[in-house]
């Protein structure tokens, strides 16, 4: 079998003899370029399987290089390399897909090649033939509703906040929505808001562009089946969720939950959904035996009657649509975040302890029983996290 090819593109020659040293026995075989042109010029010539860029370059920067790369070569995954300084600029390549994941700096050998082999590992997870075999066995996969990707185009085009704001308003059940969610518990406010303006201003487009995002997926599948009520269900499940990992990451590591994860919680589980609409007959089988059954948790279920888990049918669809790596590996890893190599290892483990106590809080049984190792990645204790979750849930 042919080894994978990485192209690392950075314009200071002593960070590409260290990656060549780094990589000098890793399984890959790899090219080096000091700027964007020279990077576009080994594409032309080599079938390359990942692309590494700095974001900081002259003339053409890591933005402008993978840009282009995505025009010429979309199925190339592309990392951006990138600094504190460079958030905001990594958080727009990751929604308009020009990256489909980023490292932070300062980054160590180990991190950064344990990070590449896990993004061919889910790359290898998604073109499993019994996987596409399952996925292909449906019509008509959930599209993002009309409005929806209108407000979202607008963001990803960089327009000012009142157009934003203006496209929210054409849709009574977004702006219900949109202020629903601004006026949450988690993030804060004391006095109501009760504009659309002001809450696009007050959460900002990142967040506004993963609440759209989410709640036009949400909307998709009640729209393609007879499950209003469960769906609505789940919706309170992974607003809780989602809510219970914002506060959560900020009361452990006393900052906000970087913003590529805002609507993690929301997502999670969506893998769930998709089971609920397209196979409904064995979603009721999964339910039955879940809810008769102590020995066997949701996902060891699931996964035998339909034949694949709901982390993987979720991490499937937002790999579809187009979302950031970061977010589908959570998604994929939120029941096992110790699995060796996953990268985003605390947010994983909050999206898994949220999801146990969001279920326990609104009387459901969480899908899997709470394995106590997990605190220990987050370096607290149960009771700890049980006592913070006692004062904050609505």
């Amino acid at each position: 079998m042919n080894s994978k090819k990485l192209l690392f593109v950075d314009d200071e020659s002593q960070i590409l003899s260290a990656l060549r040293r780094d990589f000098r026995k890793s399984p890959y075989k790899c090219f080096f370029a000091l700027s964007g042109p020279e990077g576009l010029e080994i594409l032309e010539e080599e079938n390359i399987d990942l692309v590494v860029a700095d974001m900081k370059m002259p003339g053409m920067d890591g933005y402008s290089f993978l840009k282009t790369v995505r025009e010429k070569r979309p199925n190339i995954i592309r990392v951006i390399l990138s600094g504190y300084t460079d958030r905001e600029i990594v958080y727009k390549s990751l929604i308009d897909g020009t990256a489909q994941a980023y490292l932070s700096k300062p980054w160590t050998k180990e991190e950064l090649i344990n990070y590449i082999h896990q993004l061919f590992e889910v790359q290898a997870i998604f073109e499993d033939k019994h996987l596409l075999e399952l996925i292909n066995s449906v019509s008509n996969l959930p599209t993002i509703e009309k409005q929806h990707q209108k407000i979202l185009d607008l963001i990803k085009r960089g327009e000012d906040l009142p157009k934003v704001a203006s496209a929210i308003e054409e849709d009574p059940s977004i702006i219900a929505d949109v202020l629903k969610v601004a006026n949450s518990a988690f993030y804060g406010q004391k006095n109501p808001i009760s504009s659309v303006k002001r809450a696009v201003v007050f959460l900002g487009t990142n967040v506004i562009n993963d609440i759209i995002l989410s709640l036009g997926i949400i909307n998709s599948f009640k729209k393609m089946g007879k499950h209003k009520l469960e769906i609505e269900k789940f919706w309170q499940h992974a607003n809780l969720a989602n809510k219970f990992i914002n506060f959560l990451y900020k009361e452990l590591f006393e900052k906000k939950l970087p913003e590529e994860f805002s609507a993690v919680g929301l997502l999670h589980d969506i893998g769930i959904l998709f089971e609920l609409v397209y196979f409904p007959e064995k979603f009721s089988q999964i339910l039955s035996r879940f809810q008769t059954q102590s020995e066997k948790n949701w996902v060891e279920i699931e996964t035998e009657i339909i034949g694949a888990p709901h982390t993987l049918l979720g991490g499937y669809l937002l790999k579809w649509w187009n979302l950031p790596y970061p977010v589908i590996e959570v998604t994929l890893f939120h029941h096992n975040p110790l699995k060796e190599g996953v990268v985003n290892q605390k947010v994983a483990s909050l999206t898994y302890i949220s999801d146990f106590y969001a279920s326990k809080f609104l009387g459901m049984k969480p899908y899997s029983p709470l394995n106590e190792e997990i605190f220990a990645v987050l370096e607290t204790d149960r009771e700890t996290i049980e006592d913070k979750i006692r004062k904050f849930a609505p």
